[in-house]
């Protein structure tokens, strides 16, 4: 088969799938021609199919989960195909999870992967419009699923149209004209806009020839204050100088005063030093003699003191002598009362050793009574035991009774509580449930605080940023207002700048001129250094008089330059601000537009917050009474809980009588048993009491021999503590004899001490006075040269004072006060003037401003009428022009449908043809999209064709269709023979074959009717749940096995 002139070439070479329905893995390989695709019904022939159009054509009938094999993530198709540019590309997709999907060109090694660019590299392919769906393309005449090859011919006229005026783009000319209406309306709309327009902007010119007369007439009055304004100033600075020489002469007049007054002080102040430096020089002499009178007695007291010195040093040795002596006496005292006590220990010592010896008989007799009254006493404590056991086992025994009552009570008690026992697990599930609930709701009312928190930020942060919008808005409406004053800022800067070139140029002059003035003195050319003839011919005096005239003309320019220069200056001043703020338009304009951006975006945050907190509330006020039911549920719970834990111990409460039975019965026994013991030791008591007679007349004779043996026991301790205090005495007594021969050394220190003492009581006075004065004394030399030297400073204070009040007399007469005053009124009344002419310019100005500012408005209102009355007119015009759009539109759609479907009609019936054998029939496909096969005149609808006869006018037509819709050479049949019988399935086949103008046909049968003549076979099997590619040899047993199964 050649393909058809003008068709894509393009041509499908792989298909791999790859967990797709019953495909594991699996590789198919297509060639140019006629392919059959072979197998038994569900066998996963028509998924090839599927996974072409899926990955091709994004078309599926169904959700890709379901395309996905069972127990797997995901499936992959790979589809390897040549382009008509002969390049290959591979288009793989993903289904499930991680879904993909990419076209790779191999030559330029670039992945196409978003799903947009996908789609339009897919139509670029196949030669597709980008308007046209692939999906219907594939789904209406492309790979028509099994069992609908026919169906759509087979429906109403409507349900047809439908569905082929979209798949022929039919309904587009009725889209165009619905578009291309409101399109008329847009423009019927902009017409009555533009006509608002010319009538507002007639409006806002209807003023404009007075506004140009008044700016004349303001524009005089502007140039006589001007004048005005010249001549005041120049008075005022006059005014000006005369009042600085006055103030400098005030001032000059007010520092001589400062200094007269200064030196006057300074005057005073040093006849007051000199005063008190004579006062120190009379203290200083006077300190000097008394000094020298009190001398003798200061010296006499400094040699007392010495002495006084030694002897209090002699006093405190003599004390520690003294207390030495004291300390051994107490020592001596304390020795002799231990020797005294040692004594009479002795004495006790030598008694003790008679009383051991008087009761030595008795001790013999008092240890073999003890040992009686030991055992006895054992027997008495046995019966007394036995006698306090006895009664102990009588109260158990009794217990145990009661005990075993209590616990049979007990548990009567708690038998019925074993049915409310058994609901605990169940109520305490259910207080858990909900415990969860709650939880739940304290969740949800944190959340709802936490979103009412961010509703609340977020609308203040809406209106902080309305607040800004609002202050950005008048920021921007201000700029605009006083745009003009702003862009009259370089025009004013470029005049400015010509005024500076003009005055430099001029004072350049006038400096050339004076030169030249002082060159030419005694009528010599400052050039040539000769009289100059030229002059007298121009009737000139002299050079001169000559340069001076020409000095004053380029003064006088210069003059009116520089008045000229300050008005722009001032009006550059008052501009300034303007062209700063317009030079910040467009930073303003942004920071506008980011505030209105940000408040979309805080009002789709805001609704979306209210919307979660009105969900939110709506969720807690169901869970409004789950406190509650919790409170209901807890206290079931608590029963139970309760009745449980009783029931618990029931059982050790049942071991529990049982132990109190036998523990019982074995305390009866040990009754019994010490009740016999008792009986036994009856008379052990009255034994013991005559024993404890005995041993108190005896009076504890062993005893008292202890105590007499401990009392021996210490005579030679006491005899060697004695030897000791004796020779201590000793060393105490000839210690306390060598201190009373020191202590007659000190015997008159007292009385020296005192003669002294007298002596400093004498001298005292003198010394005090010597001490008192001898600082003062040693500064007479200073204080005496510090007297002369501040007496000579005096004197020259008094020279300077008198100079400085001789200036200060003459500066006072040349001054005059009131002159001052008058001056000082004059220039403030002219500076009240001045700056009321100022205010009256300034609101001159102001209104030649806001004139200029309306005449210019206006002038442009005048530019963009003479555009809207032009809009308007070309509007109107497009308007008419749409109307005959529309008109063209709506009349073009039938004719471009007969047209279409002629030509389809025609590639129908050609192939029709070719497929019958038999061209004596014509196929037509009507405006209804009805197919009509007529015969031999006789015309018969597609419902009244036979089977094989609609199957071979459906294949006719959708392959006409497929040929018109695009430019694709590829096609497919999916069981195209379904319900024919064998000789019809062969005459079809037959026909298939014969079909032209496709490079690939690929055809899906389940029996081996197109299996003769073909270019390519893929045979399919499914095993075990899984589809497989089948190698030749295993079609061919295959084939054997199914003619096997037909031949039994």
């Amino acid at each position: 088969m050649l393909g058809r002139p003008g068709s894509i070439a393009m041509l499908i070479t792989r298909v791999e799938l790859e967990n797709i329905k019953s495909y594991r893995q699996v590789n198919l390989d297509f060639r140019r021609g006629t392919t059959a695709i072979s197998g038994v019904n569900g066998a996963g022939k028509t998924t090839v199919v599927e996974a072409i159009g899926f990955a091709l054509f994004d078309f599926l009938l169904y959700n890709q989960a379901q395309f996905v094999r069972e127990g797997e993530k995901y499936g992959r198709i790979v589809i390897h195909l040549i382009g008509s540019d002969d390049r290959v590309y591979t288009v793989e997709r993903r289904c499930g999870a991680g879904a993909y999907w990419f076209i790779y060109d191999q030559e330029a090694d670039y992945r196409v992967e978003q799903r947009t660019d996908v789609l339009d590299k897919l139509h670029e392919l196949f030669g597709i419009d980008r308007e046209r769906s692939l999906k219907a393309l594939f789904r209406d005449a492309l790979g028509v699923p099994q069992g609908f090859f026919t169906s759509i011919f087979l429906e109403g006229a409507s349900d047809r149209k439908l569905k082929f005026d979209a798949l022929l783009q039919i309904e587009d000319y009725k889209n165009a004209a619905d578009y291309l209406l409101e399109v008329q309306k847009e423009y019927r709309e902009q017409v009555q806009v533009q006509l608002s327009e010319i009538q507002r902007l007639e409006f806002e010119t209807r003023e404009l020839e007075d506004w140009r007369g008044k700016l004349k007439e303001l524009r005089e009055i502007d140039q006589q204050q001007t004048t005005q304004i010249t001549q005041w100033t120049q008075q005022l600075e006059q005014l000006e100088v005369r009042f600085d020489v006055l103030k400098k002469q005030r001032d000059e007049l007010r520092q001589l005063e400062n200094r007269f007054e200064k030196n006057k002080h300074t005057y005073e102040s040093t006849r007051l030093r000199l005063g008190e430096r004579k006062n120190e020089l009379d203290l200083a002499r006077t300190a000097t003699r008394v000094v020298e009178e009190s001398r003798a007695d200061y010296q006499r007291y400094q040699r007392a003191e010495e002495l006084l010195k030694q002897l209090r040093l002699d006093a405190q040795k003599r004390n520690a002598l003294r207390q030495q002596q004291s300390t051994l006496s107490s020592t001596q005292a304390k020795v002799q009362t231990t020797i005294a006590h040692l004594n009479a220990r002795l004495e006790e010592v030598a008694a003790a050793g008679r009383r051991i010896v008087e009761l030595s008989p008795h001790v013999d007799e008092q240890v073999e009574l003890e040992k009686q009254r030991d055992e006895l006493t054992r027997k008495a404590a046995q019966y007394d035991e036995l006698v306090k056991e006895g009664k102990r086992l009588v109260q158990q025994h009794a217990g145990y009774l009661q005990q075993q009552e209590a616990l049979q009570q007990r548990i009567n008690e708690i038998e019925p509580l074993l049915s409310m026992a058994a609901l605990l697990q169940e109520r305490i599930e259910a207080v858990a449930r909900l415990r969860a609930q709650l939880n739940e709701r304290s969740s949800r009312q944190r959340l709802l605080s936490e979103k009412r928190e961010q509703l609340r930020q977020k609308q203040e942060e809406r209106e902080t940023v309305a607040t800004r919008l609002r202050k950005a808005e008048s920021t921007i409406a201000k700029i605009e207002e006083h745009r003009h004053e702003a862009e009259e800022l370089p025009t004013l800067q470029q005049r400015y700048e010509q005024f500076s070139e003009q005055r430099y140029r001029l004072e350049g002059n006038i400096e050339g001129y004076i030169k030249s003035r002082q060159q030419s003195a005694g009528g010599l050319c400052p050039f040539l250094h000769e009289p100059c003839l030229n002059i007298k011919q121009r009737g000139v005096i002299s050079l001169e008089s000559y340069f001076d005239g020409v000095m004053a003309k380029d003064e006088a320019r210069l003059a009116d330059l520089n008045e000229q220069q300050r008005t722009v200056s001032g009006r550059m001043n008052a501009v300034k601000k303007y062209a700063e703020a317009l030079d910040k338009l467009g930073q303003m304009v942004e920071q506008r537009d980011s505030y209105v951006e940000y408040l979309q975006r805080l009002a789709i945050e805001t609704a979306r917050l209210e919307r979660e907190v009105a969900s939110l509330v709506d969720d807690l006020d169901a869970l409004k009474l789950i406190d509650q039911q919790i409170t209901r549920e807890e206290a079931a719970r608590n029963e139970s809980q309760k009745a449980d834990e009783q029931v618990r111990g029931l059982e050790g409460l049942r071991m529990q009588v049982q132990q109190l039975q036998e523990q019982a019965q074995q305390c009866d026994a040990l009754i019994q048993e010490r009740r016999r013991q008792t009986k036994e030791l009856g008379g052990s008591n009255e034994q013991l009491k005559q024993i404890r007679l005995e041993l108190e007349r005896l009076n504890d004779p062993r005893g008292q021999t202890k105590a007499q043996r401990e009392i021996f026991k210490q005579e030679p301790v006491y005899q060697r503590q004695l030897e000791e205090r004796r020779q201590e005495l000793q060393a105490t007594e000839e210690q306390l004899q060598a201190l009373e021969q020191q202590l007659t050394d000190y015997s008159d220190v007292d009385a020296r001490t005192g003669e002294q003492e007298a002596v400093l009581q004498q001298s005292l006075s003198g010394y005090k006075a010597y001490l008192s004065n001898e600082q003062t004394a040693r500064l007479l030399p200073q204080r005496e040269q510090e007297f002369l030297e501040i007496q000579v400073a005096a004197e020259r204070e008094q020279r300077a004072l008198q100079e400085a009040e001789q200036a200060y007399q003459q500066a006072k007469a040349v001054y005059d006060e009131q002159e001052l005053v008058t001056v000082d009124s004059e220039i403030q009344k002219m500076r009240r003037e001045l700056s009321a002419l100022v205010t009256r310019i300034q609101h001159t100005q102001q209104e030649i401003s806001d004139l200029e500012r309306n005449i210019q408005k206006a002038e442009a209102y005048l530019l963009e009428l003479e555009a809207a009355q032009k809009e308007k007119a070309t509007l109107e015009e497009l308007q008419q022009m749409m109307e005959h759009f529309r008109k063209l539109i709506k009349e073009a759609a039938p004719h471009v449908l007969k047209a279409m479907l002629s030509d389809i009609s025609a590639e129908a019936n050609r192939i029709y043809g070719e497929i019958m054998g038999d061209r004596s029939a014509q196929l037509s496909w009507q405006n209804d999209y009805e197919i009509i096969l007529r015969r031999q005149g006789v015309n018969r609808t597609f419902a009244q064709l036979s089977g094989g006869e609609q199957m071979s006018a459906a294949l006719s037509v959708r392959l006409a269709l497929l040929k018109k819709l695009s430019t694709l050479n590829i096609a497919f049949f999916d069981e195209p023979t379904q319900n024919m019988d064998e000789l019809r399935r062969i005459n079809l086949a037959e026909q298939i074959r014969r079909v032209r103008g496709f490079d690939q046909l690929i055809v899906i049968s389940h029996d081996d009717t197109f299996e003769q003549g073909l270019d390519s076979l893929i045979r399919l099997r499914k095993v075990d749940g899984e589809t497989r590619q089948l190698t030749e040899d295993e079609g061919v047993a295959g084939d054997r096995e199914q003619e096997r199964v037909h031949a039994s």
